[in-house]
């Protein structure tokens, strides 16, 4: 099994333009269409006669035809910045495979935990997206649907290499929700908590709806802040500085009040249940 990186222009055409304050895409109306969710995951993709069919479903041929417009437009000045924002793509790529024996060595105790047998990791699209930035934070998601699953990381400008393994865990991350969606049982009791529990959720996550919320705290509980950070990473787990009151300090929170319980479901190979969740619901009542 391998990591299935793709690192696609057209896909880091639309975070161009997102992103972009060109003039020439600034006297085109593109917003209705760049926060469009349907649009933005029908970029991620390598085919690009599938991609512009997926967003004339989307957009319309009158979207279509904007969005094909400010291409022209706009080419000349993404082309020069491409040869430069791929070669730090592909940088990123050689990083994240040259520590692929120990990502598959996570992974495994993901699938323990989450129930979990078979799950080959190579059939997951991970989309490396460049955007202007001046920042060295990765922001990752997913998409998941019956039909299609992929993960795509964001990656700044000027992002360097790390020395460290951080960035393995924020992979690992994304991978870890994909994976709890293979055991239905045990993510139906996710969702089944989260609606039994919504008002002390609530309470904590604000806007987050409290599904979902739920599910990043018990994924965080194990990593990039829990104790397979520790185990696999080389890195502590983090204490909080203050009282918890957005999603990452959340995350911290748990990934400490949980560390001693995470590390027996680990090393024991335990799968998650009621009782792991019950504890991380608990830790909320702070």
């Amino acid at each position: 099994m391998h990591l299935n990186f793709q690192i696609s222009p057209l896909s880091n055409l639309l975070f161009f333009i997102k992103k972009s304050d060109h003039p020439s895409v600034e006297k085109i109306n593109l917003e209705k269409y760049l926060t469009n969710d349907s649009i933005e995951l029908s970029f991620c993709g390598n085919r690009e006669h599938i991609i512009w069919k997926q967003v004339k479903n989307s957009a319309g041929p009158e979207g279509l035809k904007q969005f094909k417009k400010a291409v022209r437009l706009i080419q000349p000045t993404f082309i020069s910045y491409w040869n430069r924002a791929s070669q730090n793509l592909s940088l990123w790529k050689q990083y994240f495979q040259s520590n692929q024996l120990l990502f598959q060595q996570i992974i495994s105790d993901i699938q323990k935990l989450s129930g979990v047998e078979m799950f080959d990791i190579s059939q997951i699209p991970i989309y490396l997206i460049a955007y202007p930035a001046k920042s060295n934070e990765l922001n990752a998601w997913f998409s998941w649907t019956p039909k299609e699953n992929f993960i795509v990381l964001e990656i700044p400008d000027d992002a360097k290499i790390p020395k460290n393994l951080f960035p393995l865990g924020i992979l690992a991350h994304e991978f870890f929700h994909l994976i709890l969606r293979k055991n239905r049982r045990l993510f139906q009791m996710i969702n089944a908590i989260a609606k039994q529990n919504e008002k002390l959720i609530s309470k904590a996550s604000k806007e987050t709806p409290p599904r979902i919320f739920l599910e990043e705290l018990l994924v965080s509980s194990f990593i990039p802040e829990g104790y397979l950070r520790e185990k696999y990473l080389n890195l502590k787990v983090l204490h909080p500085q203050k009282k918890p009151k957005d999603l990452l300090s959340w995350r911290q929170f748990v990934a400490i009040k949980l560390y001693d319980i995470a590390k027996n479901y680990v090393e024991n190979q335990r799968l998650l249940n009621y009782n792991y969740l019950k504890k991380l619901v608990e830790t909320l009542q702070f």
